[in-house]
């Protein structure tokens, strides 16, 4: 995964001009193309409202053009410019996601109160209709990355583009994935009245094997494999917890392309996560599994079988349909 063309939503804000000086430096780092989209909703239908000296797009380009000179002449990067005349995700920002290979949006932009409840932000209407990462810009952007947090699970599907993409923005050393282990397989364990100890002992070797199995994860996208965490329970709370814990300054995540009313109704991880942290927040988008992949899954959960924890009989292992009970 390599970045070839950065795209950079720009607005009259400071927020929108940070998103700009960020997109271009990653672009003079990775040696990408850089271009600056600026979405104008014109006020009314009045050709004046286009074309007059005075209107919304025409001082909309004089600042996209003041900036990309700024840009030019401080590291030598010409972006091109265009303003989207549509208004917030109209088809010219639609048709240059598409062909991007990374967005830059300030967390900022968006319509404000019902409207945005309705049609959620521009940063989530560009992965869900583009299906292109989206970065949500809140440091500054002379700021480095010096850590990032990735949020993953343990397959290579899942954990993979995350860490590919957490090295576009930070350091290799300073890359940390984290896995949370799902806390429904406890309460399912607990209900099952097996021993304390039992439960204890099945979530410690599942803690075990999760941080193996991200380290393998983190040695095949070129990353030491130390930088692992595993922790367990509420997957919102502890990751805020981690986030803060360690100062990260950029949070990687997935973000599934639902339809709008799954994302209205139950809003994703990727969401609740960008909405309560501070730092740079870095959405890829994720596909939602097919019946066909969740099958493949469930056959796989199915046939594997289950180990015997440490020290402990084989209390979950799966038994024959004329076993009899233990006295």
């Amino acid at each position: 995964m390599q970045l070839r063309q950065i795209l950079a939503v720009v607005d009259a804000s400071a927020a929108g001009v940070q998103a700009g000086w960020r997109a271009a430096r990653l672009a003079w780092a990775h040696g990408a193309t850089l271009s600056l989209v600026a979405p104008v909703a014109l006020p009314d239908r009045h050709p004046a409202s286009r074309h007059g000296p005075s209107a919304p797009p025409v001082r909309m380009r004089a600042a996209l053009s003041d900036l990309a000179g700024s840009i030019a002449a401080a590291i030598g990067i010409r972006p091109k410019v265009a303003v989207d005349l549509e208004g917030e995700g109209g088809a010219l920002l639609h048709k240059q996601a598409r062909a991007a290979s990374l967005v830059v949006v300030p967390a900022s932009a968006g319509p404000a109160g019902a409207t945005a409840w309705w049609q959620g932000n521009l940063a989530e209407r560009l992965l869900r209709e583009a299906g292109v990462p989206v970065l949500l810009v809140r440091r500054p952007a002379g700021t480095a990355h010096r850590s990032a947090l990735v949020a993953t699970g343990l397959d290579a599907e899942a954990a993979g583009p995350l860490l590919h993409a957490a090295r576009w923005l930070c350091r290799p050393d300073g890359v940390l994935a984290c896995h949370v282990l799902d806390p429904t397989i406890q309460r399912h364990l607990h209900a099952a009245d097996l021993p304390l100890a039992t439960v204890q002992s099945w979530m410690e070797t599942a803690g075990r094997r999760a941080e193996l199995a991200l380290g393998q994860q983190l040695v095949q996208a070129g990353l030491p494999a130390g930088q692992a965490l595993v922790l367990q329970g509420p997957a919102l709370a502890r990751l805020l917890h981690a986030q803060h814990s360690r100062a990260a300054s950029l949070l990687v995540v997935g973000k599934p392309r639902r339809s709008r009313w799954a994302d209205l109704l139950r809003p994703a991880l990727a969401r609740q996560l960008a909405a309560r942290v501070a730092s740079d927040v870095l959405w890829l988008p994720t596909p939602e599994p097919g019946a066909r992949v969740a099958r493949a899954r469930l056959d796989g959960a199915q046939g594997a079988a289950w180990c015997a924890p440490p020290g402990g009989a084989p209390v979950l292992a799966p038994q024959r349909a004329d076993a009899r009970p233990l006295p």
